[in-house]
């Protein structure tokens, strides 16, 4: 008999017994906020499509490192599903699965062609500031814009810099924007990017509408830097010829 999974769609902080299945889209890089434990966040999808964030806490991180690996599948027995409060959910009710030494959690299957990030050629991105679909880019960094503060209400500030790639499929630069803690974890290296025509890959980037359409970070954001490989060397070559 096939196990009864319950679909992420009815899962909130009020379920204590379950058992689901998912699989881990997407993995952060490990960041450390100012007075507050470090973390690393998680986005898992079920079979039915239907997506939900994670997080791990500081020891976990490592202990979790290679147990949750991307693009694999595992199961998830009653693992700790937290309420997101408002100022940081990107919907109303969103909840977060917290991972911890004491979750029970098991290997299902490794989806080996989908292993490492999916990059799309710019030209193919639709832009629909209401896809809510993850995206990898790969893109040679042409310019980077000065950092900018964004008042809300109630006093919440965000902070976003304009980050500008291309690649062989489009004739003009693409507009990537990086909000709050990604920018703030790159913030050192973004100088530097355009100056030596730096290939870049920017994981699980998102539509958004901001001074038009561009593509966002999300809290699932991952910037590889450095990258080597046919791939990068390829769009290297063509930029600087």
């Amino acid at each position: 008999m096939k196990p009864e999974y319950k679909p992420l769609k009815e899962l909130n902080d009020r379920t204590l017994k379950y058992k689901t299945k998912v699989k881990v889209i997407h993995k952060s890089t490990p960041q450390q906020s100012s007075n507050k434990p470090r973390y690393q966040r998680l986005l898992f999808k079920d079979d039915e499509g239907f997506t939900m964030k994670g997080a791990l806490f500081d020891s976990d991180i490592e202990k979790y490192a290679e147990a949750l690996e991307c693009n694999v599948e595992y199961e998830l027995l009653n693992a700790m599903i937290a309420a997101i409060p408002p100022q940081h959910a990107s919907k109303p009710n969103e909840y977060s699965i917290i991972i911890n030494a004491q979750e029970q959690i098991s290997l299902l299957t490794i989806d080996a062609t989908a292993l490492g990030p999916q990059y799309q050629a710019l030209a193919t991105i639709p832009c629909d500031p209401f896809n809510t679909e993850l995206m990898d880019i790969l893109g040679v960094v042409i310019s980077v814009a000065a950092p900018k503060a964004i008042y809300k209400s109630q006093g919440i500030e965000d902070s976003v810099r304009e980050i500008y790639l291309t690649d062989h499929s489009y004739d003009h630069p693409f507009t990537i924007s990086l909000w709050n803690d990604v920018l703030r974890t790159h913030e050192e290296a973004l100088n530097s990017w355009a100056d030596s025509f730096n290939v870049i890959g920017v994981l699980a980037v998102t539509g958004r509408s901001y001074k038009g359409f561009t593509l966002s970070s999300t809290t699932s954001t991952t910037i590889i830097t450095n990258l080597k490989g046919e791939k990068a060397d390829a769009l290297r070559a063509w930029y600087v010829h």
